[in-house]
């Protein structure tokens, strides 16, 4: 009897040994359940989208859902857990795992950590998770009670045209969270996080006068007369612009493309620049707010420069500042060329080098680079066109007219030579092209270029 009693309790320690340890902690980490409220994202608008609307008006509402958090895992920044949601007589469940980042507010010493969260169940979007573990007083939508004290926002949409906004207790297992990271999670997860379910107030290109050059901090007198030998600025003819109403708050984004080019005459060698830039502003019920990234997003940014007469290119670098990477980052670019050749007309005119340019500009090869210091050209022959393709990667914030380029910019720097046996001079053409895309909510909003065409000398 002792023998098998024995035997029993070595089979039943076996087994709890055997037991993952996940399963255990998952009925720990499980929450009460918490009220929120769901509506239909027409509905969202029509309370909270209007310029009539009111911060108040949905707080007011009867709460109709209610979430359980379970499983809370953090692992350095890396958050993962479950939730069981309940609403519209329906039982439905959300995985979510992603990264946490600082939010804008602590750019203003709010404790404010925000999640780039995805549901692997595919049930949810999650179009923002904060822990505002802080007592300034902050905007809610569901409960007023979490104006002045710590709360936890998780607002989302589903599949069906709802959005389901919970404001409840910071569990404790993220009551002390810290972000080791000073990366930047996009807007639209922050501060923008509502532009997927609200409808502009206005959205429109606004022509890029004085008045909105001067908001957005490009001073027309700044602004460089065209001409080879000196930086000059270009600006893009329109603004875009979004405004919305959310609550009692009236926000308004404005993004300008820009850039600057430089060109030389030519002795022996001159280095030539052409770049992109980004100006920016977004206000709220009139204030600007510089720390607050715009909801516009560009990508297949394509800088290209041609040379004309008895002239190549022999090296071709790129700097800049792009989300997530900066002088001295290697990445993957879209890089194209045109090769010299004697069989090329002696004398290309400004159309003819355009034309080489735009029969290019739009292709390229991958090719990974150093930011600032790599040769970006696929050979070592001269080229008479070199031209460079950001692809997916994004720009997005603000860069100032001085020159500063404290925010997103992308920069092609060429080495342009004397290419010829006659020994004599010549006046050439040459030509610098910009190109880019424009992204909104993901979506592309916008094509658009802007083409420099100017006349140097080269001589030997």
């Amino acid at each position: 009897m002792k023998k098998i009693t024995s035997l029993f309790l070595l089979t039943v320690l076996v087994f709890a040994l055997s037991v993952p340890a996940y399963a255990a902690e998952e009925e720990l980490f499980t929450t009460t359940s918490e009220p929120g409220i769901v509506m239909s994202i027409e509905r969202f608008n029509q309370l909270y989208g209007r310029p009539s609307s009111s911060s108040d008006t949905i707080s007011n509402i009867e709460k109709n859902a209610t979430i359980s958090l379970e499983n809370i895992q953090l692992q350095g920044d890396v958050l993962n857990f479950n939730a069981i949601i309940n609403y519209n007589n329906t039982e439905k469940r959300l995985a979510a795992s992603g990264n946490l980042y600082k939010s804008y507010k602590q750019d203003n010493s709010i404790n404010s950590v925000v999640g780039d969260l995805e549901d692997s169940t595919h049930n949810f979007n999650v179009l923002l998770f904060d822990i505002y573990n802080d007592s300034s007083e902050d905007k809610v939508i569901t409960n007023k009670k979490y104006e002045n004290s710590p709360h936890l926002k998780i607002y989302m949409k589903d599949q069906e045209g709802n959005i389901l906004l919970f404001e409840v207790d910071v569990p404790k297992e993220l009551e002390s969270v810290e972000v080791s990271t000073n990366d930047r999670i996009d807007t639209e997860k922050d501060f923008f996080w509502f532009i997927s379910v609200i409808q502009p107030y206005e959205q429109k290109e606004i022509p890029t006068d004085k008045k909105v050059m001067e908001k957005l901090g490009v001073q027309k007198s700044t602004i460089s007369p065209t001409a080879v030998g000196y930086f000059s600025d270009w600006t893009h003819s329109t603004t875009y612009y979004k405004s919305f109403y959310i609550g009692s708050d009236y926000i308004q984004a404005w993004s300008l493309p820009y850039g600057s080019w430089k060109a030389l005459d030519v002795k022996n060698q001159s280095t030539w620049v052409n770049s992109f830039k980004i100006a920016e502003h977004v206000t709220v019920n009139g204030t600007t707010y510089r720390n607050i990234d715009n909801p516009f997003r560009y990508k297949n940014v394509r800088l290209s420069t041609g040379v004309g007469a008895k002239s190549t290119i022999v090296n071709a670098i790129v700097d800049g500042r792009l989300d997530g990477y900066s002088t001295g980052s290697s990445l993957a670019l879209k890089i194209a060329e045109k090769a010299w050749s004697t069989a090329l007309p002696a004398l290309p005119s400004i159309s003819e080098i355009t034309g080489w340019i735009n029969a290019i500009i739009d292709a390229g090869t991958s090719k990974t680079i150093t930011l600032g210091t790599s040769n970006i050209k696929l050979n070592s022959n001269p080229t008479v066109v070199e031209s460079a393709n950001s692809g997916n990667h994004q720009l997005f914030r603000y860069t100032d007219i001085s020159g500063a380029n404290t925010g997103h910019h992308l920069l092609l720097q060429s080495t342009v030579q004397y290419e010829s046996t006659t020994g004599t001079s010549a006046t050439a053409n040459g030509v610098m092209k910009v190109k880019w895309d424009v992204y909104y909510d993901g979506l592309l909003y916008n094509s658009n270029s802007k083409d420099i065409s100017f006349q140097y000398t080269v001589s030997k």
